[in-house]
């Protein structure tokens, strides 16, 4: 977890000094001190902090009045305000209370009492963000489940159609040949007894007139481009049902590679007009133990989070999806490659995106990094799309997701995944469909 910020505002810089001596006995926190309310909240609405103490009687803005004005943008959850008062009565504690204070210490305090109070609200308030997040996590999973449902049905729905079609233009494509044969030895003959009757010469007119020849010709190549198309469209929907199959939480052994080329299938719409993915992967991996419909948004996340970080200025105006050639690539300016590897490691597996882009901020290596990730850390992840990613590899599977960028040489985001891992409701693994 990241420093807790901590903002004492106290018009005597001797007692000031004296809580933030005793406020940096405490682990991982950061201390600021001013001499006044208005400071104070001049420095809250400039800064984040996750707790302010305030001295009831200051010049200028009084601590009543700084609570008010905080208040009117933070709630008690969001920004937790302890009264610093030497009155002892209890109309002053009921007032600063009312008007929006979470607690109270008497001047002097006390450094057992004050360390005790201020550690309570730093718990609370970190107890509730880390409720929010799970919450907003929760709501996520359910929401992605509701769409895996509806693009399962789809993709069900749109499969029968797609098959009949591709069955009736594989019989057509049969008839039109058998035709095309036909009627082509058909005029062969008409052409040598041209000389002998009347009829040969009015269907080699027909012929021309209708240019048959032409269309003997071209009708062939059609039904191969239509059988192409629909045969396509078959294969995205059967990919689409793949990785819609099994949204709700399913643990078992999976083909990680598997899940790797269904997200880029998937996902091609949003890439194939802007970057030129390569997969390169070891087809030695174990099955590995997981919520496979959980990593797949998870590598979709990450793989749109590479999608989306370079700026539309800067992208060419499109690359055919699937099977654009590298002197094609070249020429439609695609600036963005991403290559997508798997390997095995010693206890699992690895899987790493990289692309030739600018590296990734310091900020976020390190929110990467970190097992419990804070409240700036977890807000940094979700506003690069990688949030679920992180609460999917390192908190459902103990996993590790971290920036393994080189200077020079664009982004490495590698995930981790050890082998036998256990279900965490210790369900026990079976084979996922």
């Amino acid at each position: 977890m990241g420093k807790r910020r901590i903002l004492i505002a106290d018009d005597s810089p001797s007692e000031a000094e004296r809580i933030r001596k005793t406020l940096e006995t405490l682990s991982g926190v950061e201390v600021v001190a001013v001499e006044d309310g208005a400071t104070a909240v001049s420095e809250c609405r400039r800064s984040r902090f996750d707790l302010v103490l305030c001295d009831f009687e200051m010049p200028g803005l009084n601590g009543l009045q700084v609570v008010r004005l905080l208040r009117s943008n933070w709630s008690r959850m969001e920004l937790p305000i302890l009264m610093l008062t030497v009155r002892d009565d209890v109309q002053t504690k009921v007032l600063s209370l009312r008007q929006g204070a979470n607690d109270y210490v008497t001047k002097p305090a006390e450094p057992e009492e004050l360390l005790a109070r201020v550690q309570g609200q730093l718990d609370l308030k970190a107890a509730v963000e880390a409720n929010i997040a799970a919450r907003v996590r929760m709501l996520e999973g359910r929401k992605l489940a509701t769409i895996g449902r509806l693009a399962a049905g789809l993709a069900h729905d749109l499969n029968t159609p797609a098959q009949f079609t591709a069955d009736n233009l594989v019989f057509l494509q049969k008839a039109v040949k058998h035709s095309c044969e036909l009627l082509g030895r058909t005029r062969e003959q008409l052409v040598e007894h041209s000389s002998e009757n009347g009829l040969a010469d009015e269907f080699l007119g027909f012929w021309q007139s209708k240019r048959l020849g032409y269309l003997l010709e071209e009708a062939p190549k059609a039904l191969d481009e239509a059988l192409n198309g629909i045969m396509r469209m078959a294969k995205t929907v059967r990919e689409l049902r793949e990785f819609a199959a099994g949204q709700e939480s399913s643990w078992g052994l999976a083909d990680i590679n598997r899940a790797l080329e269904n997200t880029v299938a998937v996902s091609r719409q949003a890439w194939s007009l802007h970057a030129e993915i390569t997969l390169d992967l070891d087809r030695s991996l174990p099955a590995i133990a997981c919520d496979v419909a959980a990593l797949k948004q998870a590598f979709f996340d990450i793989l749109m989070a590479f999608v989306e970080r370079v700026p539309r200025q800067e992208r060419g105006p499109r690359l055919a999806a699937g099977g654009a050639s590298r002197a094609a690539v070249a020429v439609a300016g695609v600036t963005q490659h991403i290559t997508i590897s798997s390997r095995r490691t010693s206890d699992g597996v690895e899987v790493a995106f990289r692309d030739n882009g600018p590296g990734l901020q310091g900020e976020l290596s390190l929110a990467l990094r970190s097992s419990a990730p804070s409240s700036e850390q977890l807000e940094l992840l979700d506003t690069r799309g990688l949030g679920m990613a992180h609460s999917v590899v390192v908190g459902q599977h103990q996993g590790q997701l971290s920036d393994e960028s080189a200077p020079g040489q664009g982004a490495t985001l590698a995930v981790r995944l050890r082998e036998g891992m256990s279900n965490p409701r210790h369900r026990p693994v079976t084979p996922a469909v």
